[in-house]
């Protein structure tokens, strides 16, 4: 005798896979690049909805213009985010915040890890992240010098740690399969920062092997060639 399924159950991650998704942002790379990055790897199907932005003055963001995210925000369509974006959809049901969307894509598209301690490590390499960009974010406010020491030194010895934190053999940042680690590193290290040189001289050999190995990536290759220009 068969069981049915009764309203109160999870839907499974086959049926969540199956789900219309849509990503809404603005018309730049910004929080979601490592989502998208995420989708593209795992070819996900989904709509990258971007609100348009113009500039009164170009690279100003004080003079920002974006007349359609206005619209749907004063029509109360990001109730779920405060106001703000991104969204992720999935059949219909929102998620909001950068972070919670990323987790909640690594999880249903199999990018954290084989177990469940891989996904606690995967998830801690991805906060020392937070750690490393809070660090540069101060450093950034407080003067060409200091921003310079960062770049210079202080890059260079975060990466060393974390370098010594990886103990899988290689060449991904955790087990043996590309997961969310690696995707947030592959864009904090290629597309987060404008002195390129300066990553490239503090880069370190396990991270380099993950970034080298996420860059490899056909789905990847195939996204990096595709997605539009952004100003951010």
């Amino acid at each position: 005798e068969v069981t049915p399924r009764t309203t109160h159950e999870k839907p499974t991650t086959t049926n969540k896979q199956k789900m219309s998704v849509k990503l809404s942002y603005f018309a730049g790379r910004g929080v979601v690049e490592t989502t998208r990055y995420m989708l593209a790897a795992k070819e996900v199907e989904y709509e990258d909805f971007r609100y348009s932005i113009s500039f009164g003055v170009p690279g100003d963001f004080s003079t920002l213009q974006r007349p359609e995210f206005d619209a749907a925000k004063a029509a109360g369509e990001m109730a779920v985010s405060m106001g703000k974006v991104p969204i992720l959809e999935v059949g219909g049901f929102k998620i909001p915040q950068s972070k919670a969307i990323e987790r909640y894509v690594a999880r249903t598209y199999g990018l954290m890890g084989a177990n469940d301690l891989e996904a606690g490590l995967i998830d801690g390499f991805v906060e020392h992240l937070r750690d490393i960009k809070e660090a540069y974010y101060k450093a950034k406010a407080t003067d060409d010098a200091a921003k310079d020491k960062f770049l210079d030194e202080t890059l260079g010895d975060f990466l060393k740690k974390v370098d010594a934190a990886v103990s899988s053999p290689g060449p991904f940042l955790v087990g043996s399969a590309v997961s969310y680690a690696d995707m947030a590193w592959f864009v904090f290290l290629t597309e987060f920062f404008d002195a390129k040189d300066k990553v490239a001289a503090a880069m370190t050999p396990k991270l380099k092997a993950a970034i080298d190995a996420v860059a490899a990536m056909p789905t990847i290759q195939a996204w990096k060639a595709k997605r539009p220009e952004t100003p951010f």
